[in-house]
């Protein structure tokens, strides 16, 4: 405020020769109302220029606020601006803080005396009571930058107005100085009785009643003079009530308007996006979940493990693989095991080449193309790998191809009818709008009081920016939960469900037509793996499977094969392939496959099943001797126990790296039992 206080007539000079000033030797204000209540301002200021200027500003006061801190604002009309032979000066209107400002631009002001006639009309400029009507006005305004040698105010009203008392102000603003003079219809009055019951006027005999009000003393900088003039209702006419209303609603409207933005738009959002969840966010009903004994015909592990969750996890990924080693089409190897302080390494053999593949699901296909992009080495058919490749050969190049590989996924389930539209492009969308939301909202709210609106400044940008941030939060957490799926995708998702269920509780689901077998292990394994069920898969496998898979070369003799243990070597070859297909460099951005991909061999299950287990992902082992495990000979040899007490068992040489992954921390031999009972499972999968 104070800024553009300065700039009341702040005078504007064309060249700064020499020492320059500006005072006013004589201010005329007269005044006149009439009976609706207008106001007929004529203003004559005589200046004294010292030095070269161009002109002056007159800040004529135009907004105040009443008792309950709302806008009340004059209606000012200029309607001329003269010099002393009645010759039209130039000049412009800006607003500045609650001040009318006129630009007026005085010629042959340098080192001379002028004088400036602004004649102008005002609405609204009186103030109505129960008990009077008001005329309290600033007839100088306190704003100039330098002195008032003499100001006066010549106030004409309607005669037929009765009781007419009169009080005058100096100084600056707030000030409650009276040294003026008073006279009423040519009486004269002190400030102290000029408010007297002796000093009420009658009506006039024969035209207007006349107040003026002059200074006694010369004004300083910033000082000004008021004139206030009562008398009693019922003469003047007054504005109706909607009339009020209407001046009211228009002078406050930007601050109704800033104020609706900062809190309404919350609202309006949470409603709006409720609304709109509840239209398409939600699954068509499917009814109730019924135990399935094989997946979905026509989806894959990497499908399946999407639909479920609508996004396509590292443990999606470590199932491809698993599935197309199943099929004959890839070979797993371990390379090197685990250490105290290293991680296992392994490599893939491509056993097949394309043209030879059997019917892969499309994301397996583009998973195999990334992986092994150089060509053949053997040729088909000669029981050598057609290609090869290694976890280190992944590491900050394998990255790059995980966007494909999941929008192919994607792609194929909305080509498959099971989303109208890619999960992630419509979370992409809702938070891209939030984004979007947030700038509006800020960036109306202060435009707006800037604009129209007379709340303090700090504090809109304050609430500002609390209402775009709730307003984006809502919108972007509708949004998280917004993709949908069709009603094939649901229905989809229901049967996944159901076989889910069945690979949790084989035991309870098993039939006689369908005997537990390694081929159904094998079979089955990708999907539980996918689903996070894999250690309650094997576990219903312990005493059938008595070899590893063929697919499958560890680095030592296998001599007492258990498939709980398997699972967990397969969840550490996960854990080291997932971080190497997923590490990129430095300057790379994030991986479409973002988090960590499960163990493998305990009870993970999706959709924070009872019994999970969290899953932190893989952590760098800093002290060895804090992870200790009973070690053996060959699969099984360490082994820790879940909230279930169900025996999770890893196989040989990925101790460091597996216990780095599920968090487990067993301090010394004696400690173990109290681990096993302690420990609680629960399931925290990382997403993209």
């Amino acid at each position: 405020m104070a800024r553009w206080m300065a700039l009341c007539t702040l005078a504007f000079a064309a060249v700064p020769a020499r020492a320059r000033s500006i005072s006013i030797t004589d201010f005329d204000a007269a005044i006149a109302v009439d009976m609706a209540g207008l106001l007929d301002v004529t203003e004559t200021i005589r200046l004294r220029f010292d030095g070269q200027w161009n002109g002056i500003y007159r800040l004529v006061p135009e907004e105040y606020r009443d008792s309950h801190g709302a806008v009340y604002r004059l209606r000012i009309v200029v309607r001329e601006v003269t010099d002393t032979r009645g010759s039209a000066l130039r000049w412009s209107r800006t607003r500045e803080g609650v001040h009318a400002a006129l630009k007026i631009h005085v010629p042959g002001a340098a080192d001379a005396e002028r004088t400036i006639t602004i004649h102008y009309t005002v609405a609204r400029g009186l103030r109505f009571f129960p008990d009077h009507d008001e005329l309290y006005w600033n007839v100088t305004g306190d704003e100039w930058p330098y002195p008032i040698a003499a100001a006066r105010a010549r106030i004409t009203l309607p005669g037929q107005l009765v009781n007419l008392r009169a009080n005058g102000f100096t100084g600056s603003e707030g000030s409650r100085e009276r040294a003026v003079t008073i006279t009423i219809d040519g009486a004269a009055h002190t400030p102290d009785d000029a408010f007297a019951p002796d000093a009420e006027a009658p009506p006039a005999v024969t035209g207007n009643h006349v107040v003026e009000v002059t200074a006694t003393r010369a004004l300083g900088i910033r000082e000004g003079l008021t004139a206030a003039v009562a008398w009693n209702p019922g003469v003047i006419r007054r504005p109706t009530l909607l009339a009020t209303w209407w001046a009211w609603l228009v002078d406050n409207v930007g601050s109704l308007g800033t104020g609706l933005i900062l809190v309404g738009a919350p609202i309006v959002a949470l409603v709006g996006m409720l609304l709109r969840w509840l239209a398409v966010g939600r699954d068509p009903r499917t009814g109730p979940v019924v135990v399935q004994y094989e997946p979905p015909i026509g989806l894959g592990p990497a499908e399946v493990g999407t639909l479920v969750d609508n996004r396509p996890d590292p443990r999606d990924l470590m199932a491809m693989i698993v599935d197309c080693a199943v099929k004959g089409v890839v070979r797993v190897r371990e390379t090197a095991p685990a250490g105290w302080l290293t991680q296992a390494a392994y490599a893939f053999d491509l056993m097949l080449p394309e043209s030879a593949w059997p019917d892969l699901p499309a994301g397996e296909r583009a998973l195999l193309r990334a992986l092994f992009p150089a060509g053949t080495t053997a040729a088909p058919g000669s029981g050598q790998p057609v290609a090869s490749v290694t976890t280190a050969s992944l590491t900050d190049s394998f990255h790059v191809h995980l966007p494909g590989i999941r929008d192919t996924i994607f792609d194929t389930l909305v080509k498959g009818g099971h989303y109208r539209q890619r999960p992630d492009h419509v979370r992409d969308a809702y938070v891209g709008s939030a984004v979007v939301a947030a700038v509006v909202v800020g960036m109306a709210a202060v435009g707006l009081n800037r604009v129209a609106g007379r709340l303090p400044f700090d504090m809109v940008v304050g609430f500002a920016i609390l209402s775009a941030i709730v307003t984006a939060v809502i919108i972007a957490g509708f949004g998280l939960v917004m993709p949908s799926r069709t009603a094939k995708g649901a229905t989809a998702r229901a049967a996944i469900l159901g076989f889910e269920e069945f690979l949790t509780r084989v035991e309870a689901h098993r039939l006689a037509s369908l005997p537990l077998t390694p081929e159904l292990f094998e079979r089955y394994l990708p999907y539980a793996m996918a689903l996070g069920v894999e250690g309650r898969w094997a576990k219903a496998f312990e005493g059938i499977c008595s070899a590893p898979p063929s697919w499958y070369a560890g680095t030592g003799p296998v001599t007492n094969f258990q498939p709980g243990a398997f699972t967990q070597q397969l969840g550490q070859m996960g854990t080291v392939t997932g971080a190497a297909m997923q590490s990129a460099p430095r300057s790379s951005s994030g991986s479409a496959f973002g988090g960590a991909v499960g163990d493998g061999g305990d009870e993970c299950v999706r959709a924070g099943r009872p019994g999970d287990l969290a899953i932190e992902g893989p952590r760098a082992v800093e002290d060895p001797d804090a992870l200790r495990f009973h070690r053996g000979p060959n699969f099984g040899d360490r082994s820790v126990r879940g909230a279930d007490d169900d025996e999770v068992r890893s196989g040989g040489g990925g101790h460091g790296l597996v216990a780095a992954a599920l968090q487990v921390h067993l301090v010394g031999a004696n400690e173990a039992d109290d681990g096993r009972k302690k420990l609680r499972k629960r399931h925290s999968k990382r997403h993209l």
